[in-house]
């Protein structure tokens, strides 16, 4: 989804959240991914081990040289704001509206990445002043809609509860309703004294949209259908809920197309001509309805699994919100749908029934799926670190599952039995910037032996040099004799010098977005190792040395080996 920049006569162009094609800050968003990807052999395999490997020959990995600390003004961290995000107080700093709008044009919102989305949702919640000389109402909206578009309703509540701007009210209306509360939403609405006066003028018809929707809630039907002709003349173009309007003001019910990419307030409209089949809605769901399918305890169970399964991976729900789904799920073996196994596996495993091997197989499925990171998460808000004796299979499901929590004391207590994973656990721990003396020794036979595949070798390679970690000898031999990676994603020429540059001038939300641009779509994982190292280098210089290494997670965890069956 792309964010559009133009300007309307000084008014931030909000969206109408129903036109596909219509005007809005983000951009009409490609078809819906498939909610699974093709599978794939996983690259967690390691090759198998050599003992007698030959020196090797020159490679673009170069042993470097010791490094001399040097501190300079730019290199101490910027004061943290005071609303506890981790972020520097002069967050925008670099920045004015037209520069952020630009930024956000080239993005993929929200970013599929959990590293990324946690670092999103802080920047859109902290209290850091506005860039410079935006209008604070503007750029409150800006946030607003961002947050929306993100599946963060809860937050928008948060964000805007004390404004009251008629574009606010208009935002604040257009949540209010989507999330079933049609008597706050409507009082928004009722709030504003003409629903065109302040307003710029291509949301005017987002808002006789909504007057249309309380009319139909107050059972006004003449009042639906006024709102539905003055919203066609208002330029709006939102054909679902269009139709809704006119076949209540008609008493008939219309024939609806869905498109190709479903938002909330259009299932809300849908609602008004009576029951609808959720499971139809999941892989068209944009991430506010995907959220608001799992959580309605009155939708069907097996469509608020595959919702939650959806909004997980794009970070629209939160694990333990997706566990507890899972729990109460009433799966029968035979179900076809991946999204329904998982939950079957999930409720085999807390009751006790070959755990390791449903925790593990849930990890790889996702992993093969593209979002490993979020499921290994839901394992862990539902599994505690425990004894896990001597077996290899549960006690790397649940090391990788603790890592992916940040829950670092626990995944060392569980990883105490598969050593190679304390391996990885000291690269990604932000306590640690050296090795200790056992670990480097594991970390070495990995690479002499060969346990490591040649992608695993170039990612962490690379990782461990952004992170300015002595990278073992024997580690840059192998590297050197693999063939080096040619695919992921690289940004357009001219990105990672900006990146760069910002990250040298500190101004960090402007860093932030252009490590999201550097990344791509995919973030960390699908990430060429060119575009990795510059963006976890640029975290650390100003100041986010724990979201560096989250993102080093994210890149290591998806190819680290796999000794477990």
């Amino acid at each position: 989804m792309l964010f559009v920049l133009a300007l309307v006569a000084g008014f931030l162009p909000l969206a109408p959240a129903h036109a596909q094609d219509g005007w809005t800050p983000f951009k009409t968003p490609p078809p819906a991914r498939s909610s699974e990807k093709k599978p794939t052999e996983p690259r967690d395999r390691p090759p198998p081990a050599s003992d007698d490997l030959p020196p090797p020959p020159p490679g673009p990995y170069q042993r470097p040289q010791a490094r001399t600390p040097v501190v300079e003004k730019l290199d101490l961290d910027p004061i943290a704001a005071p609303d506890g995000s981790g972020l520097p107080l002069e967050l925008w700093r670099g920045l004015d509206i037209a520069g952020l709008e630009k930024l956000l044009s080239a993005l993929e919102l929200p970013p599929r990445s959990p590293t990324l989305f946690a670092l999103w949702k802080r920047m859109l919640l902290s209290s850091a002043p506005p860039p410079t000389g935006a209008p604070a109402d503007h750029f409150l909206a800006v946030r607003l809609e961002a947050l929306y578009r993100s599946g963060l309703l809860a937050e928008m509540a948060e964000a805007g509860a004390n404004a009251q701007s008629p574009v606010v009210s208009a935002l604040m209306a257009r949540k209010d309703i989507g999330l079933g509360d049609a008597q706050k939403g409507c009082d928004y609405i009722r709030s504003l004294s003409d629903p065109r006066s302040g307003l710029p003028e291509r949301l005017r018809g987002e808002i006789q949209l909504l007057v249309g929707y309380c009319a139909a809630v107050a059972g006004d039907r003449n009042g639906a259908g006024l709102a539905a002709s003055l919203a066609r003349e208002e330029g709006l173009e939102a054909e679902l809920p269009l139709a809704a309007l006119s076949g209540i003001a008609e008493e008939t019910k219309p024939r609806i197309a869905l498109p190709k990419r479903v938002l909330l307030l259009d299932y809300r409209f849908l609602e008004l001509l009576g029951p609808v089949n959720a499971r139809q809605l999941a892989e068209r769901a944009e991430p506010a309805l995907l959220a608001v399918i799992a959580m309605d305890q009155r939708a069907d169970p097996h469509a608020r699994i595959m919702a939650a399964d959806a909004a997980l991976r794009v970070n629209a729900l939160s694990p333990q919100a997706v566990a507890d789904i899972y729990r109460q799920a009433q799966v029968g073996q035979g179900e076809s749908d991946l999204a329904l196994r998982r939950a079957l596996q999930f409720r085999l495993a807390e009751q006790g029934g070959r755990r390791s091997e449903a925790l593990s197989g849930i990890e790889r499925e996702a992993r093969r799926a593209g979002f490993g990171m979020q499921m290994a998460q839901v394992i862990a808000a539902a599994f505690p670190a425990s004894e896990v004796g001597n077996d290899p299979v549960l006690a790397e499901a649940l090391a990788e599952a603790m890592l992916a929590a940040n829950r670092i004391p626990e995944a060392r207590q569980v990883a105490a039995t598969v050593p190679h994973w304390t391996a990885l656990i000291d690269v990604v721990d932000p306590a640690r910037n050296t090795w200790r003396p056992g670990t480097l020794a594991i970390m070495e036979d990995l690479a002499t032996r060969g346990r490591l595949s040649a992608d695993a070798l170039n990612r962490l390679a690379t990782v461990l040099d952004a992170l300015d970690i002595d990278v073992p000898v024997p580690l840059w031999d192998a590297a050197n004799r693999v063939p080096q990676p040619k695919g992921g994603y690289l940004p357009e020429t001219g990105v990672l010098a900006e990146l760069a540059e910002s990250a040298k001038r500190k101004d960090a939300a402007r860093t932030i977005l252009l490590v999201m641009k550097a990344l791509g779509p995919n973030g960390p994982e699908g990430a060429n190792n060119l575009p990795l190292g510059d963006a976890i280098r640029a975290l650390r210089k100003i100041g986010l040395e724990a979201d560096a290494r989250r993102l080093a997670l994210e890149a290591l965890l998806p190819v680290w080996p796999r000794y477990a069956p």
